[in-house]
């Protein structure tokens, strides 16, 4: 059946797999004759053929866009060309501002415009957008002028042009753009998750403040990611408010990265990280100050942002590297991986911005945050195993006590048996070495019959003391009560798990290898090797230690009774090995 259920499991596997490969064929493969009709989204390129009217009168002929130009701030550049004979009713054409006004006219007449004065919200500079404008089938072969003015940066930066029939027009841009999106809008979801898994440990585990930091700064990077997307026009009505959010967030998410390493790092550097804390918040209050009164915009002091989360990444790197060398970080392995990996990332994302001019919106830091998270849950799963066992252990470390201390307080009862629980713990301990490698028994399995040996007699805590004290013999009803000992302990110890055999020995050390013992009449090899075992340890310390109704036997009478019972009372082989011992003296 095993064999059966394996090949089940493989073959279910294997369609998973079939499943996904026709999933992603679904995707990605061409269109059959056969299917239904989608229509076309596609756009036209118009970047080819443009004059480039520079502001010292200059002009570039025949230039394709994209291109840069390099002028002094408030400079206007002018592009034109011919639109084709291709041009009809219904048209759109798109053109990206990269933060620079413009101003379209068509045949000298203006149809469109981009400037900072069309915000609701104070602004010194526009934010970057798509701007469009509506053609019709007369604006064919007339000329169309775009003056691009340098409103916060020397560059200007021309783009492509396209046209397409209506918002067909934005297919190109949401093309290249809707994987970041889904990426970012994954991050949120998995930040809310987060928060979920947070609200799930944060009692069973120490360390569950960072799960919860982490959440918050994967939510805020995922929602900056949007604000800041190159199609965010199709997602926010207003854009230039969405702008704002964008900035806003990327200023933050530093102070939340800190707190989280804080967290990570057991709070060993807790000052340093409060001090960036500190000045990143007064940072961000100033700046949103500032942006309001329309002193400074931003995007302006943008660099200061960057700045402040330049120095959080080193410092982050510095204390990774402290914890390296002293060895704390094996506290938070995983972690610390994840969190190599994010300030890896997040170097590449500033560098790109600004050594190479590579505006990723996000794409490295969303990577590096999605790794840590991945690592910090495994190593929050870890801490709950860790905290588990830590609880687990200091409860049976509790119940060992308790119990020993019930064990003992039997024991002290009687003059004459006190210190039985721990001799026969001994001599069942010294057994079970002897015969350890003939049965298998294992170094936790001797530890066991130790403790299970103190720990035999703990039903005589539901015996009578008149019985249990009783100077000489008790009578049949005394003995029948006597006798119950076994199944009292039994039941006493029957939420504890973890010694195992622990239950068996107790109910069991009064058996008899001939089947006459109590409670349950076992026999031979049916009696658990446990209680065998504590049967001799235990009919030893009785023998050996001066009883109320005899005085202690001598070693020859001690051994001479162990050979007679072998058999009989005792396991046959279990008492020769004992006799050994004694003879040995090793008891």
């Amino acid at each position: 059946m095993k064999r059966v259920e394996r090949v089940l499991k493989i073959a279910f596997i294997l369609v998973f797999f079939l499943a996904i490969f026709v999933y992603a064929a679904a995707l990605f493969s061409k269109v059959d004759p056969g299917e239904a009709y989608i229509g076309s989204f596609n756009s036209i390129d118009l970047s080819e053929g443009w004059s480039i009217y520079l502001p010292d009168g200059s002009v570039l002929e025949d230039r394709t866009l994209p291109e840069k130009v390099t002028v002094t701030k408030g400079d206007v550049v002018s592009i034109e060309r011919v639109l084709p004979d291709t041009i009809g009713d219904g048209m759109r054409m798109g053109f990206r501002s990269s933060r620079e006004e413009m101003r379209i006219y068509i045949d000298g007449e203006e149809r469109g415009s981009y400037s900072v004065d069309n915000f609701a919200t104070k602004r010194k500079s526009v934010v970057s957008a798509y701007v469009l404008v509506d053609l019709n089938a007369s604006d064919a072969g007339k000329t169309m002028r775009i003056d691009v003015s340098c409103s916060s940066n020397p560059t200007v930066r021309l783009n492509a042009v396209t046209y397409a029939h209506g918002n067909n027009v934005w297919f190109p841009f949401i093309q290249n753009n809707i994987s970041l999106v889904v990426v970012a809008a994954l991050m949120v979801f998995l930040g809310i998750f987060a928060i979920g898994l947070y609200v799930f440990i944060r009692k069973r585990v120490d360390e569950a403040k960072s799960v919860f930091y982490l959440a918050l700064t994967i939510i805020i990077a995922g929602m900056w990611m949007i604000a800041e997307s190159e199609i965010r026009q199709v997602i926010f009505n207003s854009p230039s408010l969405s702008n704002v959010f964008s900035f806003i967030l990327i200023e933050i998410i530093a102070a939340f990265g800190a707190m989280y390493c804080n967290e990570v790092q057991k709070r060993h550097y807790s000052r340093l990280y409060i001090i960036l804390e500190s000045v990143i918040l007064i940072q961000v209050l100033t700046n949103i100050v500032l942006n309001v009164t329309g002193i400074v915009d931003f995007y302006d002091s943008l660099i200061l942002s960057h700045a402040w989360s330049a120095l959080t990444i080193i410092t982050v790197a510095g204390t990774l590297i402290a914890d390296y060398i002293t060895g704390r970080y094996h506290k938070y392995a995983f972690t610390a991986i994840g969190l190599t990996t994010l300030v890896f990332c997040s170097m590449l994302e500033i560098i790109n911005f600004y050594l190479y001019n590579v505006v990723t919106m996000g794409f490295f830091l969303g990577i590096g945050l999605l790794v840590l998270l991945g690592f910090t849950i495994v190593q929050a799963v870890i801490d709950i195993l860790r905290s588990a066992d830590r609880r687990r252990i200091e409860a049976e470390k509790s119940n060992r006590i308790t119990f020993q201390t019930i064990a003992s307080t039997i024991d002290a009862k009687d003059e004459y048996t006190g210190g039985h629980s721990d001799r026969v713990g001994h001599y069942a301990k010294l057994l079970s070495i002897e015969i350890a490698e003939e049965y298998g028994l294992t170094k936790q399995d001797v530890a066991s019959i130790s403790y299970i040996g103190r720990m035999h007699d703990i039903g005589k805590i539901g015996v009578p003391d008149s019985v249990l004290n009783k100077k000489g013999r008790l009578t049949d009803e005394e003995f029948e009560l006597m006798k119950k000992h076994t199944v009292i302990g039994y039941d006493i110890l029957k939420n504890i798990d973890y010694i195992p055999n622990l239950r068996e020995g107790v109910r069991s050390h009064h058996e008899r290898w001939d089947g006459k013992g109590y409670p349950d009449g076992l026999k031979g090899e049916k009696i658990p090797l446990f209680a065998r075992i504590l049967c001799i340890a235990d009919s030893y310390d009785a023998m050996t230690t001066d009883r109320v109704y005899r005085k202690k036997l001598d070693k020859a009478t001690v051994l001479s009774e162990l050979e007679k019972n072998g058999g009989k009372q005792f396991d046959p082989e279990l008492s020769k090995v004992f006799i050994g011992m004694i003879e040995r003296g090793v008891v």
